[in-house]
């Protein structure tokens, strides 16, 4: 498994980007989602969708101020990058959910950016 670690605002939110996994990995995810507050039935179902081409999940937990995305294998580029945004969306919803600012505000559109941004800069194309 790939990852990735995106800071956001100097420490105020940290996102952890998961990629490229097999199911070898699956313990290893098991353990990300648990530590982030998952139940055990909900962890069980989030590794079985994820097992799936072209699905994505994200976990959020407000106590410790991070994100954690998982990004299964895709059917094309274009699609990787598609479940990405998809999932950086559920990013921002909940970074700006913490912090009280509007979801259709330019804070949460420069938000946004900034986190596609950063997958770009960090990762450049995906493996498949």
């Amino acid at each position: 498994m790939t990852t990735t670690y995106i800071d956001v605002g100097g420490g105020k939110w940290g996102v952890l980007l998961c990629y490229d996994y097999y199911s070898v990995d699956y313990k290893d995810m098991w353990a990300v989602m648990r530590s982030f507050g998952m139940s055990d039935k909900k962890s069980e179902k989030a590794l079985e969708v994820l097992s799936h081409l072209n699905s994505g999940m994200t976990v959020s937990n407000y106590d410790i101020r991070m994100s954690a995305v998982f990004i299964s294998d895709t059917t094309s580029e274009s699609e990787w990058w598609s479940t990405v945004n998809h999932e950086l969306l559920h990013v921002g919803s909940a970074i700006i959910d913490y912090y009280g600012e509007e979801f259709d505000g330019e804070p949460a559109a420069y938000l946004q950016g900034y986190l596609m941004k950063m997958v770009v800069e960090k990762i450049g194309t995906p493996c498949n």
